[in-house]
């Protein structure tokens, strides 16, 4: 996944890559991007690391970690996690429901301080999951790589992490059309670097002013910042791979999603994934009422204060149609 050029350059040069596509069979992404994409894995993991650092020598005199480090990294991984779920994945690539322009793009950079790409190549990603779903061209499905555990392994690994250092293909602009005609939306795009960095660095200066120290500036670096970003990443790529392999199945669907409980508390409901790949454009991912989806609760407040509308969900009738049976068939 290419993190490093933004869509109003991939958008344009995609016609020339389509045309010499059979002459350039490489499904690597050339090696900056491959280092850029390095340092976007690995660099919140360090921030992890040395989170756990700052735990272990927590001491009334010097410092480590207290209740301001965990408040700030609580609300910046709800704030970004909000964004990822409701702004990249509900609202721009399913058009699960409508707001205002200016929701829209606070909900994009939200999204883009999460460090998982940037907004357009992110949600063209994912409309052609849900286009090739756990079959050839998905670009994360853990079921395409061998037979037996071994197979499975290596799935879950590519589905997990290891796709992102695959090369996009080369058509992916034909599948955000919408988003490239905004401009507003193509600039938030094309600042993504500003967005992660802004994400790390604020935390960083509210807990260097609490604390009147720098040590207090890196505590905040690390866990309002980048184990943040780590746990966030790492939650929303176990959709990938997690949530196709192991959970329920509620609902017929053209692939393996399944629903996952654990997953669906720590990713704001994106865990109920065979309900959504069942229903892609419903605003609703947990369809009953003791399936917990906090992001519906969130646009449902946007709704009642005026900011959300045409918010779609499915009907009894559709959700009625597409259980399964025991046996696997659709109910009657």
């Amino acid at each position: 996944m290419d993190l490093v050029t933004p869509a109003r350059t991939w958008a344009v040069a995609e016609p020339a890559e389509i045309e010499n596509a059979d002459s350039h069979p490489v499904e690597h992404m050339p090696p900056f991007q491959t280092v850029m994409m390095f340092l976007s894995v690995v660099g919140p993991v360090m921030g992890l690391i040395a989170a756990v650092f700052l735990l272990w020598h927590r001491t009334p005199v010097h410092g480590g970690i207290g209740w301001p480090e965990i408040f700030l990294m609580v609300v910046l991984y709800s704030l970004a996690g909000f964004g990822v779920t409701i702004g990249f994945h509900r609202l721009l690539t399913h058009k699960a429901f409508e707001t205002y322009r200016p929701v829209k793009w606070v909900l994009a950079i939200l999204a883009s301080s999460a460090g998982q790409g940037m907004c357009i190549r992110w949600v063209a990603t994912h409309r052609r999951h849900h286009q090739q779903s756990d079959r050839d061209g998905d670009p994360h499905s853990p079921h395409l790589h061998g037979d037996g555990p071994l197979g499975l392994l290596r799935g879950m690994w590519h589905a997990h992490v290891m796709w992102c250092f695959n090369k996009d293909k080369s058509d992916l602009a034909r599948s955000v059309p919408d988003l490239l005609a905004d401009p507003v939306m193509v600039w938030i795009d094309q600042l993504y670097f500003f967005w992660v960095g802004m994400g790390i660095l604020i935390p960083g200066l509210l807990l260097g002013m609490y604390y009147h120290s720098w040590y207090g500036f890196v505590s905040g670096v690390v866990w309002g910042g980048l184990l943040r970003i780590c746990l966030l990443q790492h939650v929303t790529w176990s959709i990938n791979s997690v949530c196709h392999v192991w959970g329920t199945r509620r609902f017929n669907s053209s692939d393996y999603s399944t629903n996952n409980l654990p997953i669906a508390l720590v990713s704001f409901g994106e865990g109920w994934h065979n309900n959504h790949h069942a229903f892609p454009t419903s605003a609703r991912h947990g369809l009953k009422w003791y399936e917990f989806d906090a992001s519906w609760v969130v646009i449902t407040l946007m709704k009642a204060v005026g900011l959300a509308w045409n918010v779609r969900v499915p009907s009894e009738a559709a959700m009625a149609a597409r259980i399964k049976t025991v046996s696997g068939t659709v109910a009657e």
